[in-house]
């Protein structure tokens, strides 16, 4: 295995795309954090060998991308041959600025009526039903004594 195995790039964007920093991304992964930037930026100074620093890569791409039903991870960090021969179509680069849109403050689902329609059956009752009943049952007689 080649040092030009893993993509820095990919490791970088896929960080990025979470928006975590280099500690956090080696607290989750089991690493340190001077090997994730050497996973982003190039070179094994960092690693015992060359198959510790796939392991890492791939422990980061499972980490924060999930993993398949084969037990690789959703988003490659690794080149393809077919990218080095020009074959490959590269990714269109990531744009993380844009916000969910805001959520609104009373949404109108079939809960929130079936709520509204409780309270007013049960206001209904109370005001219609038990308030008469109760002023207008006979007072019970003086005690004597």
């Amino acid at each position: 295995m080649t040092a030009d195995l893993i993509d820095p790039q990919a490791v970088l964007r896929l960080r990025t795309l979470c928006k975590l920093d280099h500690a956090r991304v080696a607290r989750l992964c089991g690493l340190n954090e001077a090997q994730v930037r050497e996973l982003e930026s190039g070179g094994i100074s960092q690693f015992a060998s060359r198959d510790m620093k796939v392991q890492a890569a791939l422990k980061v791409a499972v980490t924060l991308s999930g993993a398949q039903a084969n037990g690789m991870p959703v988003v490659n960090v690794f080149r393809s041959r077919a990218a080095a021969d020009g074959l490959g179509v590269p990714l269109p680069a990531f744009k993380v600025d844009a916000l969910p849109p805001p959520k609104a403050k009373f949404p109108d689902s079939p809960e929130f009526f079936k709520l509204v329609l409780i309270f007013v059956v049960l206001a209904f009752l109370l005001v219609a039903v038990a308030m008469p009943l109760l002023y207008t049952l006979p007072s019970p007689p003086p005690k004597l004594s």
